[in-house]
């Protein structure tokens, strides 16, 4: 890992795989946090920066893109907490950049000082893979228990769900399972018992629904299509 100073510095020349608009989130989200001296924001803004560099999306996008994205949504949806937004930006670094945080994450605190909360939220997201339904709803369960925490999920599956395209078909569809289960009643219940965020999670609440019932649609049509040349060739 890079000494603490160099990973703490902005760069206004901050340009991801030539694509400007990477560019622009990042310059978005580092005016908002200044502005409104969100110093958390700031350090994980540029950690995430450095944590992510090398790593690339399914589609090809720097992963960085990904973050940015997760972070710049909320804070377009009213959401202006420093420990938050800070957490929405490394909200995959512990299963992402295991290489890169030997301790676990523990050296974002005692390192990089960020708050210990930061740390608690992103453990608290942190997924491990190929979990049946009753762990998966043990998972959400806590998170739904944890309002920052849910925001950052829900605002991560937004994002996530725009880029179905990239996934396999059965994934694509265990996916689709999973929000209806168990994203979807999350946001009805954050909007209903967390009245401070009931905008925010009300409009994640609308995207993520509209979202996930158009991939829904999409796939269906695919694979009745795919099943109607199934029969046509006798299998």
């Amino acid at each position: 890992m890079q000494g603490k100073d160099q990973s703490l510095k902005m760069n206004d020349e901050y340009v991801e795989g030539g694509t400007p608009q990477y560019m622009k989130s990042y310059m978005f989200i580092k005016g908002f946090a200044v502005g409104r001296e969100l110093k958390q924001t700031m350090i994980a803004l540029s950690l995430a920066r450095q944590l992510h560099d090398g790593q690339y999306r399914k589609d090809g996008t720097p992963y960085i893109s990904h973050p940015l994205k997760v972070c710049s949504t909320l804070i377009s949806y009213g959401v202006e907490n420093d420990i938050t937004l800070a957490a929405s930006l490394l909200h995959d670094v512990l299963e992402d950049c295991k290489d890169k945080l030997p301790l676990s994450g523990r050296e974002l605190v005692t390192e990089y000082h960020l708050n210990q909360k930061i740390l608690d939220l992103i453990q608290l997201l942190t997924k491990e893979s190929g979990m049946n339904d009753h762990e998966l709803n043990v998972y959400f369960k806590k998170i739904e228990g944890q309002p920052q925490a849910a925001l950052i999920k829900l605002s991560d599956r937004l994002h996530n769900s725009s880029t179905l395209y990239t996934f396999t078909f059965p994934k694509m569809r265990k996916y689709i399972r999973e929000t209806s289960m168990f994203l979807i009643p999350m946001a009805s219940y954050c909007k209903k018992y967390y009245p401070e965020y009931a905008n925010a999670f009300g409009i994640l609440k609308s995207n993520i629904e509209s979202m996930n019932h158009s991939m829904d649609v999409m796939l269906s049509k695919i694979e009745a299509m795919e099943n109607g040349d199934r029969e046509k060739c006798g299998i």
